[in-house]
């Protein structure tokens, strides 16, 4: 048997010429990237530096028209882990974590000097929602994630 040809070309068309040259004048020169050079980063040589800050910071809070201070200082790496220990509860066969404990266990350990007296998980439990939500943006997050995570996730 032989074929009958159907007078259609095999393969891919040709360009024609005006399409070759917008081809051409579409393409870009490859620049080669710049590589930053990364700078030097010198050897520590204090150890103390490595501990937590001490410094008493302050929280202004406008509420009702009145300023309201709360004196704190940043939890370290040992309470941080102590506030995330304390609210953990073991519940049926696992552990269960309460971000609400979190929260409370840190603020009284962070607040150093405060309006409310005294500064215990009940009392701030009571606070007006407004108040709760500029204390605890002092409070780290009880899981934090490496700063180049954040970066990508932002992206």
């Amino acid at each position: 048997m032989t074929q009958k040809s159907t007078g259609r070309k095999r393969g891919r068309p040709r360009k024609t010429d005006a399409q070759r040259q917008a081809q051409v004048q579409g393409e870009v020169e490859a620049v080669p990237e710049e590589v930053p050079q990364i700078q030097e980063v010198p050897d520590g040589l204090d150890p103390g530096e490595l501990y937590a800050s001490e410094e008493t910071k302050t929280l202004e809070i406008i509420f009702k028209g009145q300023k309201w201070v709360f004196k704190y200082k940043d939890l370290n790496w040992g309470d941080k882990n102590y506030c995330i220990d304390q609210a953990q509860m073991w519940e049926g066969q696992s552990f269960k974590f309460s971000v609400q404990k979190y929260y409370a266990i840190a603020l009284t350990r962070m607040l150093v000097e405060s309006p409310i007296r005294p500064i215990t998980e009940t009392t701030l439990q009571k606070l007006d929602r407004n108040v709760g939500e500029r204390l605890i943006a002092i409070v780290p997050n009880p899981i934090e994630a490496p700063a180049e995570l954040e970066a990508v996730k932002k992206v």
